[in-house]
């Protein structure tokens, strides 16, 4: 049992960090009174599955880090993180949706698109 418990605190503290590594900065407060996560994407593609699929995993990981660890043991804290995860899930969805859709538009005018700013996305609690 405590071999099991030490893999899952290794693999949990592995998948935390690992977008932590210069893509993801946490701020508490400041913004509304909410903790959030600032995601930077301007190094990815987002005309590409992968880059889609990078920000994504992005978007996950800072929700996680937004929302806290996970009590499985206690209901309350459980639903708690879970219903905070999805619902900063679905905010940054939306925000990362019209990010997608200005450079949709901005396809036409190559200058109008290589001028478009790039700002980090938010996911906060």
């Amino acid at each position: 049992m405590r071999r099991l418990t030490i893999a899952a605190s290794a693999m949990a503290a592995l998948l935390v960090a690992t977008p932590a590594v210069g893509d993801v900065i946490v701020q508490d407060g400041g913004w509304a009174d909410r903790p959030f996560v600032e995601v930077r994407y301007s190094d990815l593609d987002l005309d590409s599955q992968g880059g889609l699929a990078t920000l994504n995993r992005r978007l996950a990981a800072a929700a996680i880090t937004v929302c806290g660890a996970d009590e499985i043991r206690q209901l309350r804290v459980h639903v708690a993180v879970r219903n905070c995860r999805s619902d900063s899930m679905e905010r940054a969805f939306a925000d990362r949706d019209a990010v997608i859709a200005a450079r949709m538009a901005a396809r036409d005018d190559p200058t109008r698109l290589a001028a478009m700013e790039l700002p980090a996305l938010r996911v906060r609690r």
